[in-house]
C-alpha cells in the first residue's frame, strides 16, 4: 500500500512542480515586461527629443566644452590616454581634464597634448586632511606634500587653479572652511550625484540607462545645498564653480569586480563645463593648456548638464550705457554708474532664466533673454532651467545651465563712507 501511495503521490507533486516553474517564469516576463513599458515611458516623458541651435561664436566669444576631473589607468580608471580622447571626440568635447590622483607620470611620458584638434590636459587629485582636492597648471607633482594645505594651495595658484572636490559629500566632505585661498568648487558632481542619489532618482536613471545612456545620468538631479554654500562663499570672495564628471569610466561591485558604467562616454555627455574665449584655441599644446587653465581660473566658463541640450550659446554679461566693453561671467565691475545684466541661452521648450543676486532670486524671464539694469552691488548668477512632464504626472524643474558670477563692486567712495559710519 506505501508503494502505491508513492506511485500516486509522484505524478501530483510532478504537475505541482511544473505549475509553480511555470508560474516563475510568467511573473519574471511580467515583470520584465513592466521594465520595459516603465523604462520607455520614462524615457519619452521626461527627456522628449527637442531641436537646439548651436552658436559657435556669441558676443565676441567662443565656447569650447570640456569634461573635469577624469581618472586614467594610470590609478583607478578604466582606460588610457587614448582611449579617453576617442571617448571624448566622440561625445563632442575640446578638451578633458584629467587628475589621476597623486601623479603626474602622463606629462612625463609625452601622452599630454593635442589629439588632433582636441586637447588632454594633465592636473592631479590629492587627499589632503581637510578633504580631496584637485589642481590644474603646474607641470609637476608640488613637492612637500607634508605642508599645510593652504600652503600648497598658494603654490599651485600661482601657476593654475585649486578646485575643492565634492564638498557636501558624506563619504568625502571638505571639513575646514576657514581655509579661504583655493580657486573653485564642484558645484555638480557626477561622482557625488551618482553614489548619493535617493532610490527613485537612482531607479529613475537606471531605468532607462540602456535606451537613452548618458541621459539618464541627467535624472539624478542636482545638489541646491552645495549652490547654497557656493553663493555664501562668493559673497566674501570670488569662487569659480565648476561642473565635473570625477569619472573613472568604471563602478566598483565587490572585490575585482567593475562595471563600466557610467562609462567615459556617458560621463562625457553628461555633465559639462564650457570655458568663453575671446579667440579661437591655439593648435599648440602648451599654450592651449595655458588659454584653458586661465579661462577656468577666471571663471569665464559655465556649467552644462548636456543631455538636456546643447548649450554652447548661454551667454551672460553686464554692460554700462558709456562703455561698450562687456564684463563676462567671472568678471568684477565697479558701479559708477547704472548696468544692465543681460543673459540669453539657445532656444528650448519650457525654458526660463532665472537671475539671482547674493543667492537670491530678483528676476525671471519666461523666454531665452534676460535684461535687468541695476545699481546695486553684489554677487550676481544665472540658470537656464527647464520645465518638462514628471513621472507619473505633473511637472519637473530641471537646472540645465548655470554661469559663474559677474561681481559688481560700490563705488570706492561708497565703501570709505561705509567704513566710517562703522567707526
Amino acid at each position: 500500500m506505501l508503494q502505491a501511495a508513492l506511485i500516486l503521490k509522484k505524478p501530483a507533486d510532478s504537475s505541482f512542480r511544473k505549475k509553480r516553474k511555470r508560474l516563475i517564469i510568467q511573473t519574471l516576463v511580467s515583470l520584465a515586461a513592466l521594465f520595459t513599458l516603465f523604462s520607455l515611458y520614462n524615457l519619452h516623458v521626461q527627456f522628449p527629443r527637442r531641436q537646439f541651435a548651436i552658436y559657435p561664436r556669441l558676443t565676441g566669444y567662443y565656447a569650447y566644452r570640456g569634461a573635469l576631473g577624469v581618472h586614467s589607468d594610470y590609478t583607478d580608471g578604466a582606460g588610457d590616454y587614448p582611449r579617453i580622447a576617442t571617448s571624448a571626440r566622440e561625445a563632442g568635447l575640446d578638451f578633458v581634464v584629467i587628475t589621476d590622483p597623486d601623479t603626474m607620470q602622463a606629462r612625463l611620458d609625452g601622452l599630454v597634448g593635442n589629439y588632433g584638434g582636441f586637447f588632454l590636459l594633465c592636473g592631479a587629485e590629492l587627499d589632503r586632511p581637510e578633504g580631496s582636492l584637485w589642481f590644474l597648471g603646474p607641470q609637476l607633482m608640488p613637492e612637500g606634500l607634508e605642508r599645510a594645505t593652504s600652503s600648497l594651495i598658494a603654490e599651485v595658484n600661482r601657476e593654475g587653479l585649486s578646485v575643492i572636490q565634492t564638498p557636501l559629500d558624506p563619504l568625502d566632505p571638505w571639513n575646514d572652511w576657514s581655509l579661504a585661498n583655493f580657486t573653485a568648487l564642484e558645484v555638480l558632481s557626477l561622482k557625488s550625484l551618482w553614489r548619493r542619489a535617493d532610490p527613485w532618482r537612482w531607479l529613475s536613471a537606471v531605468s532607462v540607462n540602456i535606451f537613452d545612456g548618458p541621459a539618464s545620468l541627467a535624472r539624478l538631479g542636482v545638489d541646491e545645498s552645495i549652490f547654497a554654500l557656493w553663493d555664501e562663499l562668493c559673497q566674501e570672495r570670488p569662487v569659480v564653480g565648476l561642473a565635473t564628471v570625477d569619472s573613472t569610466g568604471q563602478t566598483h561591485l565587490i572585490g575585482d569586480w567593475y562595471v563600466e558604467t557610467p562609462s567615459y562616454e556617458e560621463a562625457f555627455s553628461a555633465f559639462q563645463t564650457i570655458i568663453l574665449l575671446p579667440e579661437q584655441l591655439p593648435d599648440s599644446p602648451n599654450q592651449a593648456a595655458r588659454v584653458i587653465t586661465d579661462a577656468l581660473a577666471a571663471g569665464h566658463c559655465f556649467g552644462a548638464v548636456a543631455p538636456i541640450g546643447d548649450g554652447s550659446g548661454f551667454r551672460f554679461f553686464a554692460r554700462t550705457g558709456s562703455d561698450d566693453t562687456l564684463s563676462i561671467m567671472g568678471d568684477s565691475l565697479t558701479l559708477t554708474e547704472p548696468v544692465i545684466l543681460t543673459a540669453y541661452c539657445p532656444p528650448a521648450e519650457g525654458v526660463y532664466l532665472r537671475l539671482l543676486r547674493d543667492g537670491r532670486e530678483i528676476a525671471v524671464s519666461e523666454g531665452r533673454r534676460l535684461d535687468h539694469p541695476t545699481t546695486i552691488p553684489g554677487v550676481y548668477r544665472v540658470e537656464a532651467r527647464v520645465i518638462l512632464p514628471n513621472l507619473p504626472f505633473g511637472e519637473v524643474d530641471r537646472l540645465w545651465l548655470f554661469s559663474n558670477p559677474i561681481y559688481l563692486d560700490a563705488p570706492e567712495e561708497v565703501l570709505v563712507n561705509e567704513e566710517e559710519e562703522q567707526n
